[in-house]
């Protein structure tokens, strides 16, 4: 709040260190003299503009949810207050634009609004709520005219000044006279359900599941619980209607925008997903399925390309499907028939989107989505991206305008499978390995072809026989096109059979929308391949990197988004002269620890026994030269 107090520190936004003694005598005074009372801490409120208003978004300094009253909203400022004769307001000098009284009042009316807009809340009558005003650093009774210094409105009853903070027991008595003061606004308190619906609206807990669900030896969904960092993106910028999210892999981008668009959709937003690849896109419709809110208060979940085309087919501006679609049909055809859809539909519409992957799209195709909002104005539009794993074309999100928020920590990748791929990282900043340990990654010269498919082979057997790694926990993926991998083409190694729910025996699509994609077979003898362009933004504890190419225009990015697939052991089979690129990466990676036992789950594989092809082979030189950092 404006004002500057003297234990303010660096670092602390006017006023916040007034909000913490206010926020710690009250807990004080609850935790000592109340029964059943949450406190609740500056908490931000997202308001849908109504008819006959403007957007109004908020933020409450604490709330206090009581069972036996209700809401109690207290507006805190610091620093001497000054109300002028004609209603103007000054905290520490500083002209305020409203009241506190006002700016209380208003906090506890959009509070009570957006809570009885929850698709849970199907109480009739209105929801009782108070509000109050704390001027920790001053005292009413020395005031010139005492209580009338207020103005008509203000009132001593909701004011807790330097005086009724002194002890727990002075401030248990001034909210006491709050919620007195307000009793007419008071009709009911609340019941547990009620209570419970508040808190979760007011704190939910952060936990998301994992995209992929992988029946590991115990048969039970994983889960990962997001950092404090991740859930302050969250929950700190609850309000924050544009931004733009951009980190590493591994940060938790794909949660974070699973789990924003699951919350919006639960609090009654229309919330459209999309992302750029259809195996995502998959992934994230089977876990929302599998969720327990009902389908009514789920996202739409699509592509980018499938919502053109859902949409380009609904509006009758799209024209025949060629055959074998050429590049010139997902870059000009869909997206051209998405503008003239969403003019042609006008009630297609929604109230927020969330973009992941959002460096694949181009940046007209980013403008085209915004036309989907009912009210552009007022919409949620949040944005997912990496420039490190910009494959196709460069990363233009920051062209839009948005907030930016940072991340910077990989939480998928082993330490040492981090180190490494950070020497191939084309985005801002560097990526931070949280996980400490893991084992070191394996990295296999083999030419292309036999001696490839024939080094797949020996890795599947050593994984599966010797190191008993359940089949359902690897992956094999290829850095080159389905329709020209060898490894797909052969696709039967010994007793392993490699598997794609979305290509045919060629390698070529099968065109599927992401929510006909069928989900891998819980069969031991059936092991996962992939591209690795297919499978960015997925995961699994063992990856065999093959068929990398060495004509790559983005080969680093290539390389940075196909190394940190892996979250538990990596494999690397590569040419010759790539092997030593990343051979001498591994080497300069001074401080990626070796394998450790923490880190690894009890699938993973114990480390491979050193074979001649395992041994790194003379490093080329001119190759070495060029690894960064």
């Amino acid at each position: 709040m404006p004002g500057d107090t003297p234990d303010d520190t660096p670092g602390e936004r006017p006023g916040e260190a007034a909000e913490r003694r206010v926020e710690a005598r009250v807990r004080e005074a609850v935790a000592a003299y109340a029964t059943g009372v949450e406190v609740f801490a500056n908490v931000p409120i997202l308001a849908k503009t109504r008819p006959d208003d403007p957007s109004h978004d908020a933020e409450a300094d604490l709330v206090l949810v009581d069972p036996a009253h209700g809401l109690l909203v207290i507006e805190v400022k610091s620093g001497e207050p000054l109300r002028r004769r004609d209603g103007r307001w000054f905290i520490g000098g500083r002209e305020l634009g409203k009241s506190p009284f006002v700016q209380a009042m208003k906090a506890k009316h959009d509070l009570a609004e957006a809570i009885e807009d929850l698709p849970d809340w199907t109480v009739k009558q209105s929801l009782g709520t108070a509000h109050a005003v704390a001027f920790p650093s001053a005292d009413l009774s020395a005031a010139r005219n005492g209580e009338d210094a207020l103005g008509p409105e203000g009132d001593r009853a909701i004011l807790l000044d330097a005086s009724d903070l002194e002890d727990p027991r002075a401030a248990h008595l001034a909210i006491e006279r709050a919620w007195r003061f307000h009793e007419g606004n008071l009709p009911r308190g609340l019941g547990a359900r009620d209570v419970a619906i508040i808190r979760d609206y007011l704190a939910p807990e952060v936990r998301i599941p994992r995209l992929i669900r992988r029946d590991v030896a115990e048969a039970k969904d994983r889960l990962i619980s997001i950092s404090r960092a991740q859930e302050l993106v969250l929950n700190q910028n609850r309000k924050l209607r544009r931004a733009s999210v951009v980190g590493p892999a591994g940060s938790g981008k794909s949660l974070l925008a699973v789990e924003k668009a699951r919350r919006l959709a639960r609090e009654g937003w229309r919330t459209l997903y999309l992302c750029f690849n259809s195996m995502l896109a998959s992934a994230v419709m089977h876990e929302i399925a599998a969720g327990a809110e009902p389908e009514a208060r789920r996202p739409t979940v699509s592509t980018f390309h499938g919502l053109c085309e859902t949409l380009g087919a609904r509006a009758g501006t799209l024209g025949a499907k060629p055959a074998k679609p050429g590049q010139d049909w997902f870059d000009v055809a869909l997206p051209a028939a998405l503008d003239d859809a969403i003019t042609a539909l006008p009630d297609t519409r929604f109230d927020a989107v969330i973009v992941d992957e959002g460096q694949d799209f181009r940046l007209g195709w980013l403008e085209s989505i915004e036309f989907l909002f009912d009210n552009p104005a007022d919409g949620v539009f949040w944005v997912f991206h990496d420039p490190g794993q910009a494959l196709s074309r460069d990363d233009e999100v920051a062209k839009l305008g948005l907030q930016e928020l940072d991340l910077f920590e990989d939480y998928r990748s082993p330490a040492p499978v981090a180190a490494l791929s950070a020497r191939f990282y084309r985005g801002p900043g560097e990526p931070v390995a949280v996980n400490p340990e893991g084992m070191r990654p394996v990295i296999v010269a083999a030419k292309p072809g036999r001696d490839t498919t024939e080094e797949v082979r020996r890795r599947l057997h050593d994984l599966l026989v010797t190191n008993g790694v359940k089949a359902w926990d690897i992956v094999v993926l290829s850095g080159s096109a389905a329709h020209k991998s060898l490894v797909w083409r052969q696709r039967t190694f010994g007793a392993v059979e490699l598997w794609s729910g979305a290509i045919d025996a060629d390698g070529q699509s099968l065109g599927l929308p992401a929510d006909q994609v069928p989900e891998m077979p819980s069969d031991d003898g059936v092991v996962r391949f992939e591209t690795v362009r297919r499978f960015k933004g997925l995961e699994s504890p063992v990856v065999i990197l093959c068929e990398l190419p060495t004509d790559e225009k983005r080969e680093d990015q290539l390389l940075y988004t196909a190394l940190t697939r892996a979250t538990a052991h990596l494999i690397v089979i590569a040419p010759p002269a790539l092997a030593g690129r990343l051979s001498a990466a591994l080497s300069a990676s001074a401080s990626a620890p070796r394998a450790g036992s923490g880190a690894v789950p009890a699938s993973a594989p114990r480390p491979l026994p050193v074979t001649a092809a395992a041994v790194p082979h003379q490093v080329d030189t001119a190759a070495a030269k060029r690894v960064p950092r």
